[in-house]
């Protein structure tokens, strides 16, 4: 939220040309031809809620068309009657296959026996229709009420979503927004029950004690506001500010109930969205119109129905911003609940007055013609993702912001100044030393060199690449039925609220009834009629994953969260908002549309917060008056400056530091004299297994008893939470930042909701980080996936520490990946440790598992050989069985494999093996939701993919490659050699891979690896038939069979509990040859990403 910026009448003068610019008071017909294929209905008309006091809509429609030519020669003007570009900017409008809303009343054609004749027309007036270009992209009402004077500021918002430009003023006015919408809901309006609020929201938001003087100065107009307003009729001294009508007699008002708090509504109808601070119940009785107050008294004339309050804890300016703000909310209101919302509300809590926002017709006229103007340039910044193989010269071809306006006085008091004038050097590479802004570009850019500008316009143009890639698929919850987008598994149709549900609890403080989770209200979730063919694991919707749940068919988005629960007939979600039968019903009733079930649609979502963050950090790297330090180190890749011989490096002799490294290793002692030498930062580069986490853990005692604060980070919540494990005997605090479902169990006592008192961040600024996720191919082309530690150590190889031994693997296991990636670098930190098997506690029991047999096979059981403590690592060969994959949609699973590996994994743990010693990865998303469902069971299993499974190891790890088919195709995750190798290393004493030789051996990693594996004797050839010898163990999935899409690599399938401890042993040190450069990574350098996986 920018800072509140006060205006003068220049301003508000400025503010209306710009709205009206262009209008007038003629209209023209006009005859829109629509695409020709069949046009799609957008909107039906909107149901009509004949309340008492309501003003139905009337019939207003939306229909969705292609533009197929220049749009200026799409229409047929009548002479003399305007212009199309008077009214609505043509130049924006102009590209050909543009879509665009049209809103008013539609007439049908005769009907004709060709597909190409329109089906439908409609005569269109400047006085009673909008045209919505883009409407699938949705302008923020907050960004679009500050475009009137510059349309350049509202996009630079939506690209940069920083949070270091946040000023006090601002922190109190969140705060005061809490606390005013807890009175609300609560009916609380007491002094000492609001004073109490400030406190908790003081205290939350881990402000400073003059926080409470002012957010008590701003709310100074609450109590007033509820002795005024909130009653079930208007009472005599309700006044209602209305700065656009000129009456004898004031209007009053009465807020009777609240609808909602934070009511997130998106509308693709008008191609906006906001979040409403509050949505209350009112009655407004007006005077009778002067014509009828002569000469006999006239009654009042008095209207209700959901209004938008929007709070101000500023001064009381009823500026611009606000009023075209609010007018905005009117339209989300009216769309979702079907009742012409004619005025908004506007409440300044330091007054305790009200004003009252009409909706002007032309007001928001000008305000669409804005929102089109942002929404031309927004889909340009788009169109890139639709050339993914193009040059990267080709990256940008036309500007997506708009010029600056060069105006010295608005310019330089913009809260977007400094990324103004960044994209203004960096990226439209403007030359300026005469306008008016001439001065203000200089001090904003004048430190920055042509390579450093180069730098960020194409790592910029990299992050919005990737952006484009999330986007594609948000605009299915409006443009696809549920059924259809089902197909495609992004949503689940048809379903129904468990009302018998109730959550269990979740405090996590036995002294707190405050909940601590990220949602505030739990269901689950059915499908209102299951057959056979329902099966909520297919498709792409996981664990974890955001979602939206919508009321069909009106109520779009009517809360988020995300999935915490997922079995093939049950989801249960965590969400933001309320979805009881009670407050659906309620917003249905508002509809006058009360049906007889309540049938929801729950989508999959895409969060785009996080790439604004990302693109806000590397601009900060930029911005005049940070570090230029930082700015050298990344962008110029100045050398790291360490001080040799430095005493603190010497103090680690001492004995308070020496007892944190005392159980270290040479090299791991050498990475913690890297780390306390280095002025800028020290890489260290930790191969599976070699104690990273024990060299970080150390690393923060040593630190913090120098008198040092720490800050840890991670790109991952469970890579957090492994080292602070570690710090569970720490001798000072430790504060544990992130949202509280998250968070590990044993970690929470360290957050902020259990330690009330925050003191210090006890964690250090070192980042593990695994090669990015990267979905765009031209982004990915371009470096993105490359990691920050990738591009210094690179550079920098003299910033380096190695760690060469490792801790959990046997020496046949770690024989895979010293081969195949590190060339022989890793080295066993103990004899230990390389000897370490798996011993079955109870081998009697294998003798059991034939039905009466000696053996299943006369080779004797494969199960058996497995099981064997001297078996450490081997390939189970499955082209005997055959065990070929199947397709679910798009996705790839492996059914007889999933049963092979669950006979394993059954004969392990009768056999006196611990759930908690077994590990089940696969690289396919299908495939770990065939096998969580097959082991659902046993809750101590976990089931994960390769990214989910860094930081974890186990005793054993089984592993399912899947892909097993005559075509020999693999798919490209296969060829990911990066998460091959994360699965390989997870495993301390016995490693089995599932998988098909004659498919798997066309990836030449793979092929490599079965050379060595055969070299070995470590390939196990199952005889045909096998899945069916163990009849104790026969478990067979149920099929999956609805169709969905390409699988994704990333994915939660339930909540997973974290492996605290790995031991660290001392080992005599032994010398590294030099000549190790074999293997996988011959002729390459060995700081890669793969390295630095967090374990």
């Amino acid at each position: 939220m920018p800072p509140p910026t006060t205006r003068d009448a220049a301003d508000e003068t400025s503010f209306m040309a710009g709205l009206l610019h262009g209008l007038d008071e003629t209209f023209w017909d006009a005859s829109l031809t629509p695409d020709s294929s069949p046009v799609k209905t957008k909107f039906k008309p909107l149901p009509v809620h004949h309340g008492k006091h309501s003003q139905p809509h009337s019939g207003e429609q939306t229909q969705r068309i292609a533009v197929t030519k220049q749009l200026t020669s799409s229409f047929t003007k009548d002479p003399g009657s305007g212009s199309l570009s008077a009214n609505w900017n043509v130049p924006v409008l102009g590209n050909t296959r543009d879509t665009v809303n049209v809103l008013g009343a539609f007439k049908s054609l005769p009907s004709t026996s060709s597909r190409s004749s329109p089906t439908s027309f409609i005569t269109i007036s400047s006085k009673e229709n909008f045209i919505i270009l883009h409407p699938d992209l949705l302008v923020t009402a907050t960004a679009l009420s500050n475009s009137a004077q510059c349309v350049r500021r509202p996009l630079l918002s939506s690209l940069i979503r920083s949070s270091s430009d946040a000023t006090p003023s601002m922190l109190w006015g969140n705060m005061l927004h809490e606390v005013t919408q807890a009175c609300l809901r609560e009916g609380q309006w007491e002094e000492s029950w609001i004073v109490e609020r400030i406190d908790e929201a003081i205290q939350d938001n881990l402000a400073d004690l003059d926080a409470q003087r002012e957010v008590l100065s701003r709310a100074k107009g609450l109590q007033g506001f509820f002795e005024r307003y909130i009653a079930d009729t208007p009472k005599p001294n309700a006044f209602l500010e209305n700065t656009r009508a000129v009456q004898v007699e004031p209007s009053l008002l009465a807020i009777s109930s609240l609808i909602d708090v934070e009511e997130d509504i998106w509308s693709p109808k008008y191609g906006i969205k906001g979040k409403i601070d509050a949505t209350v119940h009112g009655i407004i009785s007006d005077p009778p119109p002067l014509r009828q107050q002569a000469p006999h008294k006239a009654d009042k004339v008095v209207s209700s129905g959901p209004f938008p309050l929007e709070l101000k804890t500023g001064l009381a300016t009823k500026g611009m911003e606000h009023r075209a703000q609010t007018m905005l909310y009117t339209l989300l209101l009216s769309e979702r609940y079907g009742v012409d919302v004619s005025s908004g509300l506007l409440f300044y809590t330091q007054k305790d007055e009200v004003v009252r926002v009409p909706r002007v017709r032309n007001e928001i006229r000008g305000l669409m013609t804005s929102r089109n103007e942002i929404a031309a340039y927004m889909m340009r910044r788009m169109k890139p993702s639709h050339r993914a193989n193009a040059p990267e010269s080709s990256i940008e071809d036309e500007p997506f912001l708009p010029p600056t306006i060069d105006d010295e006085r608005l310019c330089k008091r913009c809260y977007a100044v400094n990324t103004c004038m960044l994209y203004r050097k960096a990226v439209d590479c403007v030359v300026d030393t005469e306008s008016p802004i001439a001065d203000v570009y200089s001090q904003h850019t004048s430190h920055l060199t042509d390579a450093q500008c180069a730098f960020f316009k194409k790592w910029e143009a990299l992050i919005s690449l990737e952006e484009s890639e999330m986007a594609l698929f948000r605009k299915e919850l409006w443009t696809l039925g549920a059924a259809e987008r089902e197909v495609h598994g992004r949503c689940f149709s048809n379903m129904v609220l468990d009302e018998t549900y109730a959550h269990p609890p979740t405090a996590i403080n036995p002294g707190t009834s405050k909940d601590t989770r990220i949602h505030r209200f739990t269901y689950r979730f059915t499908k209102s009629s299951f057959n056979n063919k329902d099966n909520l694991l297919n498709g792409h919707m996981s664990v974890g994953d955001a979602i939206t749940i919508s009321v069909e068919p009106h109520l779009l988005a009517v809360s988020r969260g995300f999935i915490t629960e997922l079995t093939p007939s049950t989801v249960v979600l965590g969400v933001d908002h309320e979805v009881s039968p009670a407050s659906i019903l309620s917003l249905l009733d508002l509809r006058g549309s009360r049906p007889p079930q309540i049938i929801f649609r729950i989508d999959k979502d895409e969060l785009f917060v996080g790439m604004g963050r990302i693109r806000d950090n590397l601009a900060q790297l930029f911005y005049a008056g940070t570090d230029p330090r930082k700015l050298e180190l990344i962008v110029d890749l100045a050398p790291p400056q360490f001080t040799e011989n430095s005493p603190t490096a010497q103090s680690l002799s001492q004995p308070q530091l020496s007892r944190f490294s005392e159980s270290l290793n040479s090299h791991q002692k050498n990475a913690i004299e890297k780390v306390l030498t280095a002025h800028d930062y020290a890489l260290i580069l930790g191969m599976p297994g070699t104690g990273k986490t024990t060299v970080i853990a150390a690393a923060i005692k040593t630190l913090v008893e120098l008198g040092k604060t720490v800050l840890l980070t991670s790109y991952t919540h469970s890579a957090v939470d492994t080292i602070v494990l570690k710090l569970h005997d720490a001798e000072f605090n430790i504060l544990r930042l992130g949202n509280i479902d998250k968070i590990h169990p044993d970690v929470q006592k360290y957050t902020l909701s259990v330690r009330k008192t925050a003191t210090t961040i006890e964690q250090l600024e070192h980042q593990l980080m695994s090669p990015p996720v990267v979905r765009n191919p031209a982004a990915r082309k371009g470096g993105l996936d490359a990691s920050l530690f990738r591009r210094l150590s690179d550079a920098h190889p003299e910033a380096v520490v190695e760690l060469a031994y490792q801790y959990r693997m046997n020496e046949d296991i770690m024989l895979l990946s010293n081969k195949l990636i590190y060339g022989d670098r890793l080295q066993c930190g103990s004899e230990a440790v390389a000897k370490r098997s798996l011993v079955v506690p109870n081998r009697a029991f294998l003798a059991s598992i034939h039905g009466g047999k000696l053996t299943c096979h006369q080779n004797g059981c494969w199960i058996a050989k497995l099981l064997a403590q001297n078996c450490k690592a081997v390939f189970v060969d499955t082209d005997a069985l055959p065990a070929h994959d199947s397709r679910v949609g798009n996705l790839v699973q492996n059914e007889v494999e999933a049963t092979l590996v669950g006979q394993v994994v059954d004969a392990m743990l009768q056999s006196g093996i611990h759930e908690d010693q077994i590990g089940v990865i696969s690289l396919y998303r299908q495939q770990i939701k065939l096998l969580s469902h097959l082991l659902h069971s046993y809750k101590e299993i976990e089931v994960l993919t390769a990214d989910r499974s860094q930081g974890r190891d186990k005793d054993c790890i089984v592993i399912s490659m899947v892909r097993s088919n005559d075509s020999r195709q693999i798919g490209d995750l296969l060829k990911d050699w990066r998460r091959i190798n994360v699965s390989f290393t997870r495993a301390r004493s016995k490693l089995i891979i599932f998988g098909s030789r004659k498919t798997l051996q066309e990836v030449p990693l793979l092929k490599e690896f079965f050379g060595l594996m055969e070299n070995r004797g470590w390939i196990l050839r199952l005889p045909p038939g096998a899945t069916a010898g163990h009849p104790r163990l026969s478990r067979t999935p149920s099929p999956l069979k609805r169709p969905a899409e390409e699988p994704v690599g990333q994915v939660v399938v339930r909540d997973n509990r974290i492996s605290a401890e790995r031991p660290a042993k001392k080992a005599k040190a032994k010398a590294r040859s030099s000549t190790a450069d074999i293997g996988f990574l011959k002729g390459r350098p060995i700081l890669i990403d793969l390295v630095n996986e967090d374990s």
